[in-house]
């Protein structure tokens, strides 16, 4: 007599967005500036009357729903001031077109990237086993970001019990991360590319026997080049941001150069216990991934450079693009059109670990296609604090609206904070995570097709996007994984955000 085991499929939950919730289900903000101005009409209604009292309590009334409804998770007031930052910035400071070149006002002509890469500089080192890494210098921030280069397993010919053991390891290698008060943030990008064949047809050259039989090498010849027509090459990379927390390494690159070669190669090889093979990109390498991002034309040229083992000659002062124009909605930029997505909401339920596939697996309707995944771990003692607050808040939330009529999203979030703190008990880490997922079509026609297949694409996935309406240029370089972390580039007031 025998008997089958089922491995049944790990299940998980995405957390719920950090806020504080104090009276009646509102902020500590709106709670705040309502108690504020009802203490000013009530002294108004004291000491000038009663009609003005009362008229300045509803006037207060009024100005605190905009900061109450919060549509996509944003306020109206920062909707509000976002819509007139953008109105300056198109139309009097015209800061949304970029030019580059001889013919330009860049310092020396150069193609420098664009935005908010543009004061980056690169710098070479060599770790500890004598692999060259690049490291892109963020000056403003005294920040520094390496980048490693990841080739995935997959998943298809892998047990359950070793995917979930995989799963396991990202998640201690994550939390780690917050264990170096250094590390700032995380960056995870995978994307897919057309497929050119160069690389089968030049293997299929170097190794063809020369007495091979002139039908069968004609054969092998035309199907290297035919099999990869319309494939996907799918590439992984993962860059990690640290914070210069000494005036040396602010000053001096090739001191934290120094600080990171000795670092570097933990980082990256303890990526092999979630079935990672790893090593860090030399700068030649991410100038490349730079440039074909915003120039996608000239792919076919670096990995045509590439397979031959010569230099692309291409500097990181003219890894930019020759113009580029930033809309509303999209984002132009040498002939080709992106269109970038932020994640509004994470999945609002459980799911198993291949909830993501729809948005990484390639598509026949989205020959460039890039998700981003960005990581900012707390540090242990911050992480411990932060779980107790949530759980605190979320107590909060279901007491102030009464045990027999609490919102299932309050008790979901209730359930979700009581968990982490067990977690943290037991060594887990505290993370912030978010996602920005871009897609980029030659013609400019194919950008409205494009983005309908992307949108039904993250519904299979149980991701709630949002068009990165405003901040389409930025979005694009955030989501390159270059270094470029959007929540310390924040624009609006905190005044004015929801919480």
């Amino acid at each position: 007599m025998t008997s089958t085991v089922h491995d049944e499929p790990a299940i998980f939950s995405a957390g719920t967005r950090p806020k504080s919730t104090f009276a009646f289900g509102l902020s500590v903000k709106a709670v705040g500036y309502a108690a504020a101005g009802f203490a000013v009409s009530f002294a108004v209604l004291i000491f000038g009357g009663v009609i003005p009292g009362l008229a300045l309590m509803a006037v207060m009334a009024v100005l605190l729903v905009p900061l109450v409804v919060a549509p996509n998770g944003r306020s109206l007031y920062e909707t509000g001031q976002f819509a007139m930052q953008w109105f300056h910035r198109k139309h009097i400071s015209r800061s949304t077109e970029y030019h580059a070149g001889p013919h330009s006002q860049i310092p020396g002509g150069r193609y420098r990237l664009p935005g908010l890469l543009a004061t980056t500089t690169l710098h070479v080192g060599t770790d500890r086993h004598g692999n060259e890494f690049g490291m892109i210098h963020h000056p403003a921030d005294h920040r520094y970001t390496v980048i490693v280069d990841c080739l995935p397993g997959g998943d298809e010919a892998v047990v359950r019990s070793e995917k979930d053991l995989y799963t396991a390891d990202w998640g201690v290698y994550l939390a780690d991360l917050g264990l170096a008060s250094d590390i700032v943030g995380a960056t995870v990008v995978v994307e897919n590319i057309p497929a050119t064949g160069l690389r089968l047809a030049r293997l299929v050259e170097r190794e063809m026997a020369a007495a091979a039989p002139g039908l069968s090498a004609e054969f092998v010849r035309q199907s290297s080049v035919r099999m990869p027509s319309g494939r996907h090459r799918t590439l992984a990379r993962l860059s990690i941001t640290f914070r210069a927390t000494t005036r040396e390494r602010q000053k001096e690159p090739e001191e934290m150069a120094a600080e990171l070669a000795r670092r570097l190669p933990d980082l990256y090889g303890n990526l092999a216990g979630a079935g990672v093979d790893a090593q860090p990109m030399t700068a030649a390498e991410i100038v490349a991934t730079a440039h074909r991002s915003y120039n996608p034309s000239t792919e076919n040229d670096f990995e045509e450079l590439d397979i031959a083992g010569q230099p692309h000659g291409v500097a990181w002062e003219d890894a930019g693009p020759g113009r580029a124009r930033t809309e509303w909605g999209h984002y132009r930029h040498d002939g080709a059109t992106s269109v970038v997505w932020e994640m509004a909401a994470p999945p609002e339920s459980v799911f198993t670990d291949t909830v993501l596939k729809p948005l990484l697996a390639p598509h026949d309707d989205l020959p460039r296609k890039r998700l981003t995944l960005i990581y900012r771990p707390y540090s242990a003692g911050d992480a411990a604090k932060k779980v107790e607050k949530q759980h605190r808040d979320a107590l909060h939330a279901i007491n102030s609206r009464g045990a027999k009529i609490s919102s299932a999203e309050a008790e979901k979030r209730l359930e979700i904070t009581s968990q982490a703190r067990k977690e943290m008990v037991s060594g887990a880490g505290q993370l912030r995570y978010s996602a920005l997922l871009t897609i980029t079509a030659q013609d400019p026609a194919e950008v409205g097709n494009a983005a309908a297949v992307t949108e039904s694409l993250a519904a299979r996935a149980r991701l709630r996007l949002r068009r990165a309406h405003g901040f389409q240029d930025a979005g694009f370089a955030a989501g390159l994984g270059l270094g470029v972390l959007l929540p310390d580039h924040i624009t609006t007031s905190a005044l004015v955000r929801r919480s």
